[in-house]
């Protein structure tokens, strides 16, 4: 039987008769084998910024974000515990997931910056003076991160997305993939002093060095990228699915512009002009990147259609993304052979490997083919220092090279 969790605000009359609406103390009932627990979540607000059907504050609130991730590590905190509990032969009363609730619950943490620096004080006493001054660098870039990248920093938004854009964000800085992990390494030591606290209840975090990986491997990996005729063939295949078809555009979009996925998602309506797109970060312009008819004519077929927060194309997940791209390609038959991007000794079809960050090295390729110099390549993606611009110019002077081998030289 599944548990459910609900929460909501308490209505009651004073006693004037009239209905109370300041500060009014919100709930979390759980419910489980015919068990109901009532649970004080500790917040209160005005019964006008209440969302009844959402079971959250409303986004206009000025301390929503706060709040309702509260709510969030309560609902992830009792889901921990239910877990737990119904693994057991015995079924689980009402007494018994409350103190195993109240045993894990978490303190209410504020803002993620406040708890990061009493991680510091904390500290102080006991870390060497190198080791504090470490800790106290990260804490202004991951500061700087969250202004410049606009991606909002909690302990529920750690996760594979912020991983992507924290590097993506730091390439662009220049910073190698050894100085990039070296910064993920204080960060989880962070969130593991945050978890054991009891700030933080979510352990996606703990995934980190599986996707980056070492920092032998993260230097090397192969680039996979889609010849010209490939791409092609994607470009003007019609897919019967609506999701296929997305998938596709944003790809392909992504391979004209050289843009990122996580760029792709932010574009609004007002960031695609007639000839250009627009990169912004917290409103503020951080490049333009011209218009070819390819992608012209992908944004035109989005151009009367309207998604929320006026984004100019529908939102796709990184998951989506990746497993739509495998299907796609296998139906489109790409079983040209590539090496694997994290074991070039090994080889596999394309159709296996290829990923949304396929799209930019496509992007690349392309342009470096069409003698696009690669300072003006590095413009068109934001990313200074781009490690696979040199591979792949590595990756073509090596084919042009063995064109020798195919002279017949006369002795």
């Amino acid at each position: 039987m599944k548990m459910r969790v609900r929460f909501y605000i308490e209505k009651r009359r004073g006693e004037d008769g009239k209905l109370m609406t300041s500060k009014r103390p919100i709930y979390m009932t759980v419910a489980f084998h015919g068990s109901r627990v009532l649970i004080s979540t500790g917040k209160k607000v005005d019964l006008k910024w209440w969302d009844q059907s959402g079971q959250k504050v409303q986004e206009t609130h000025p301390d929503a974000v706060v709040i309702n991730g509260w709510l969030n590590h309560l609902k992830h905190t009792a889901g921990a515990v239910w877990k737990a509990l119904d693994s057991l032969s015995e079924k689980p009363g009402a007494a018994t997931f409350r103190r195993e609730f109240d045993r894990l619950r978490p303190r209410f943490s504020g803002r993620f910056f406040e708890i990061m620096f009493q991680f510091m004080e904390e500290g102080s006493n006991r870390w060497s003076t190198n080791s504090y001054q470490k800790v106290r660098s990260f804490y202004n870039q991951l500061r700087e991160f969250e202004e410049k990248s606009g991606y909002p920093l909690r302990f529920d938004t750690l996760d594979k997305v912020f991983l992507e854009e924290f590097r993506a964000y730091n390439e662009t800085k220049g910073r190698s993939p050894v100085t990039i992990h070296k910064m993920i390494n204080t960060l989880v030591w962070f969130l593991n002093w945050a978890t054991s606290k009891g700030f933080n209840v979510y352990s996606d975090y703990r995934r980190f060095y599986k996707l980056l990986g070492n920092t032998e491997t993260l230097s090397s990996r192969v680039p996979v990228y889609l010849e010209w005729d490939e791409l092609m063939q994607l470009y003007n295949y019609s897919f019967k699915k609506p999701v296929e078809q997305r998938v596709k555009d944003i790809f392909c979009l992504m391979c004209f512009s050289g843009l990122r996925m996580s760029e792709v998602a932010r574009l609004t309506r007002k960031d695609v002009g007639s000839d250009e797109l627009v990169v912004r970060r917290r409103n503020a312009i951080v490049r333009k990147v011209p218009l070819n008819d390819m992608a012209k004519n992908i944004l035109a077929g989005y151009r009367d259609r309207y998604y929320r927060d006026q984004l100019a194309l529908p939102p796709v997940s990184m998951v989506t993304m990746n497993k739509y791209l495998r299907i796609i390609a296998r139906e489109l038959g790409f079983k040209r052979k590539v090496s694997d991007p994290k074991n070039r000794e090994l080889v596999r079809e394309l159709h296996e490997v290829v990923t949304a960050g396929t799209a930019v090295q496509t992007f690349i390729m392309n342009a470096l083919r069409l003698d696009i110099p690669a300072e003006l390549i590095t413009a068109y993606t934001g990313v200074k220092n781009d490690r696979r611009i040199g591979q792949l110019q590595q990756e073509m002077a090596e084919k042009h090279i063995k064109k020798f081998n195919e002279l017949n030289i006369s002795q």
